[in-house]
Order: C-alpha cells, then sequence, then structure tokens
C-alpha cells in the first residue's frame, strides 16, 4: 500500500535514478539543474530558446562549494551558462558520470594554482571532446555532422576559422600572425592544452562575430578553455622548459585573452560579481603565469614563438599611441591630491608607488619600434603591482581604486582595436565612480571623460559593426 501523500517517479531521469533520489521530471529536473549537470529529460535544439534553469534555494545544510568566484544571492542561485557543463548546452546525449571537481578539491587542499583554477567553469566530468566541431574550427573541410552538430555549426563558419580569420585578430605585424598561423597549430599537435586554447579562442571569436549563435559558440569557448586550463595545472609540475615552455608561453597568452572575452561576452553578466574583482582575477592570472614562464624567458626567445617576448618588437616605427604619454602625464593629478590630502601612510606609500611604476611603464611601452603598445601596458603594469596594494583594490579602497581609473583609459585604447576588450573600460569607470568619494572624482576627470564620452559613438560603431557581418553573413549563404 503506498504511503498517503507520495506519488512515485517513474519517468525521472537516469541522474536521479542514479542518485537514487526522486526526480520532479521537469525538463530539467531541479535536482539536475542544482547540482548543475546535464538532466536526461532535455533534447536541446540549438534555435530554440534555453531551457528553463531552476532557481535553488538556500538550505540550512553546509552549501555547496564552488570556484573562489561564488556569488551570493539574498534569495537564489541561478546556474548560469558558464557554471553548466557543455553537453547541457550543446549535447542532448546521456549525462556522463560526475567526478570530483577541480574546482571543489582546490578548496579541499592545496592549490599550487589558484588563479587558473578561479577561471574553472563548473564541475569536471568525463565530458567529451567534440572532435568533430574541434577539426572543422582549425582546419579547411567541415567534417560531417548530424543533429545538434549540423545545426549549430554550419560550413559557412567553420571553415578555416583559425587558420583563414581568428589568427589574424591577434596582431598587426605580419611575422606574428605568420607564427599564429603556422607555428602555434604545430605545437598544439603535441600540447593538448594550446590546442584546446587555439580552438576557445577560435570559438569565442565566432561567438563575437556571430551574434545570432552566440550562446552555443560561447559555451564550446568557455568549454575549451576548460579543458586547456585544466591541461596546464595538472602538466606544470612536470614540465621540462626546454620543450614544453614556448607552447605553456603561447598558451598562457591566449589564456589571458580568452578570460577577457568570455568576460566581455557574457551575457549573465547580472550574476557575477563586481568588474573590479573580475578585473582583479585577471591581475592574478597575469602575475601567476609571470612567475612561473619569466624564469624560462631565454628558451622562449630563442623559439619562433619568442617573437612574442621581444623586447625590440617590430623592425619599422610603428605609429604612436598618444593615449600613453596623455595618462602619464594627467595621472600627476591624482599624485599631487595622494601627496597632500590626509590619509592613511600605508595607503599613500601603495598608492604612489603604483601611480610611479604605471608612469614607468607608459614611458617604456611608448617605444617607437614596439607593436601592441596597449596590450603590453595592460599586462606589464598589473605584473608589477604589490601585494599589498592589490589587497587595497580588493577591499574597495578608494584611493587604490581611484589609481584604476587611469588604467581603464589603456582598457579603452586596446577596445579600439581588440574585439576581447569590448566594454571593460565602461564596466570598470562605472564601478569605480560608484566607489571614490565625489572629492576625489576632480583628479579623476580626465580618465573618466576619455572612456565615458565615447561609449554612444562605440555603440553606435558595434551596431553598424555587427549589421555589417550579418548581412555578410546572409550574402554568404546565398
Amino acid at each position: 500500500m503506498p504511503r498517503l501523500g507520495h506519488k512515485k517517479s517513474r519517468n525521472g531521469c537516469r541522474q536521479c535514478k542514479a542518485r537514487h533520489v526522486k526526480c520532479d521530471e521537469q525538463k530539467p529536473c531541479s535536482s539536475c539543474a542544482r547540482h548543475g549537470v546535464q538532466c536526461s529529460l532535455i533534447t536541446w535544439d540549438p534555435n530554440s530558446p534555453a531551457p528553463p534553469l531552476i532557481k535553488q534555494e538556500p538550505s540550512n545544510g553546509t552549501t555547496r562549494r564552488r570556484a573562489s568566484k561564488t556569488i551570493s544571492r539574498k534569495n537564489s542561485q541561478v546556474p548560469t551558462p558558464r557554471s553548466l557543463p557543455i553537453e547541457y548546452v550543446l549535447n542532448p546525449s546521456p549525462a556522463p558520470t560526475a567526478g570530483t571537481s577541480d574546482v571543489e578539491s582546490s578548496h579541499s587542499s592545496h592549490d599550487p594554482f589558484p588563479y587558473l583554477t578561479k577561471f574553472l567553469n563548473g564541475s569536471e566530468s568525463t565530458q567529451p571532446n567534440y572532435w568533430v566541431r574541434d577539426l572543422e574550427l582549425m582546419w579547411d573541410q567541415p567534417l560531417k555532422a548530424t543533429g545538434s552538430q549540423a545545426s549549430l555549426y554550419t560550413e559557412r563558419y567553420l571553415r578555416h576559422h583559425w587558420t583563414t580569420e581568428a589568427y589574424t585578430t591577434l596582431s598587426s605585424r605580419e611575422d606574428v600572425r605568420q607564427m599564429w598561423q603556422n607555428t602555434a597549430p604545430k605545437q598544439a599537435i603535441i600540447h593538448q592544452f594550446l590546442m584546446h586554447e587555439l580552438l576557445a579562442y577560435s570559438a569565442l571569436h565566432m561567438a563575437y562575430s556571430c551574434p545570432g549563435q552566440r550562446k552555443g559558440y560561447y559555451a564550446l569557448g568557455t568549454h575549451h578553455q576548460d579543458l586547456a586550463i585544466r591541461a596546464m595545472r595538472q602538466f606544470l609540475p612536470s614540465m621540462t622548459p626546454e620543450n614544453d615552455a614556448p607552447a605553456l608561453f603561447a598558451t598562457s597568452s591566449l589564456v589571458l585573452l580568452t578570460v577577457l572575452a568570455a568576460n566581455a561576452l557574457d551575457a549573465s553578466r547580472s550574476n557575477l560579481q563586481s568588474p573590479i574583482d573580475d578585473l582583479l582575477d585577471v591581475f592574478a592570472l597575469v602575475q601567476g603565469m609571470h612567475f612561473i614562464l619569466s624564469s624560462y624567458a631565454p628558451i622562449v626567445a630563442k623559439h619562433p614563438i619568442g617573437i612574442l617576448v621581444s623586447n625590440h618588437g617590430s623592425k619599422e616605427i610603428m605609429p604612436p599611441l598618444p593615449i600613453l604619454d596623455e595618462s602619464c602625464h594627467h595621472i600627476n593629478d591624482l599624485l599631487t591630491l595622494i601627496q597632500t590630502e590626509d590619509i592613511e601612510e600605508d595607503v599613500r606609500t601603495e598608492c604612489v608607488s603604483a601611480i610611479i611604476t604605471f608612469q614607468e611603464f607608459t614611458q617604456v611601452t611608448a617605444g617607437p619600434y614596439l607593436d601592441s603598445r596597449e596590450l603590453r601596458m595592460m599586462f606589464i603594469w598589473p605584473s608589477k603591482l604589490s601585494v599589498n596594494y592589490l589587497n587595497m583594490l580588493r577591499q574597495k579602497e578608494p584611493v587604490a581604486v581611484a589609481i584604476l581609473a587611469y588604467y581603464a583609459t589603456i582598457l579603452y585604447a586596446a577596445e579600439s582595436v581588440h574585439w576581447f576588450m569590448s566594454g571593460w573600460a565602461q564596466r570598470i569607470v562605472g564601478a569605480i565612480s560608484e566607489i571614490v568619494d565625489p572629492s576625489w572624482l576632480r583628479a579623476m576627470q580626465w580618465p573618466i571623460q576619455v572612456v565615458t564620452s565615447t561609449i554612444s559613438t562605440q555603440q553606435q560603431q558595434e551596431r553598424e559593426r555587427e549589421r555589417e557581418r550579418e548581412r555578410r553573413n546572409s550574402s554568404t549563404v546565398t
């Protein structure tokens, strides 16, 4: 005789049956949505709206551990596309057996690479490698695909994408482009983490270029970024510098860019942390990879990939980047205010040091033969910052945060050249304006004006670029 008020679940999903828990038979069921795993009840059509995500009400028990970037919400937690496994978005086949998460294990034991772990998305399960789509992204002929593969990845988008288009967005120099087009893929054949990172960059560039299919390409890009980071974490302790340092350097360079791109493309940003904390996570990644790879610079310099670390840059004089000189000059207004205002001495010391370092490297990166000056400045300055100053930024110390407004002008300069920087400068300046006391805004007037006065123009230009991409894609189909 069945118990009163009890309804047996006869059509529950395979995941709930494996866990011996009751399934509510929703699509996806509440249990699978809560755990961030694929539900076997879903048959997802990539051309249809995403399946509803079930809110998880907070319980009195122990909260499930997530990556250190987890954000608390007052009443509920909604899984975002970045926290769900790739199968949930792309593949309606049965879910794999759940495994132990790299993210979780990093909290339960000492993690030597926390700056990498920060960017892992969700749990590590035995996920398929999707080599059909991987090879389509890399080489010249699309492979025959069926079902969701065929509907999501069409021939016109996937043909030659890395070797004909994505690599060209990494540099304006032809010799650097040739390295990314030819040398990097050869290294990727023997270094799986580099292969995944090339594919991550390619897929995220597709997400940027094809707004109508952004969700699918974004999921594929973050999936490969995840695989690249996991492979790097496993590989670093046993690496052989002579054989592996160049591939690791190329991978770390691309990881920085795909992290920036994933944040710029993420439509669910309302569920994520402050833009300043997002930027500080990137700073931590810069410092961590710089610490590991700086000792291998002489080895990398002798390899064709070493063109990325050359201090001489181009053989020709490069066009000037006026914003470097302007930011170096205008930040003196903030420096004067810090030196004269009544603030704590340790805060004054750290902030003055950060400004002097900023001015030093704006002059270094303004060298006449250096290319990609905005990217050099973006990554060199964070690598030189002190732990104390970074802690002040984490604590949202207003004086320390004010300096970031001048750094945002470098992000703004990069945004006009590099697709993966879209929106970063505006978000940082917006967050700074909410933190810094109005009395300090007079010393930040120039960087705020530089960034905010161009927002409407940039938005209009971006809309025009998207319309042009859609017209080009439509004509290709025809």
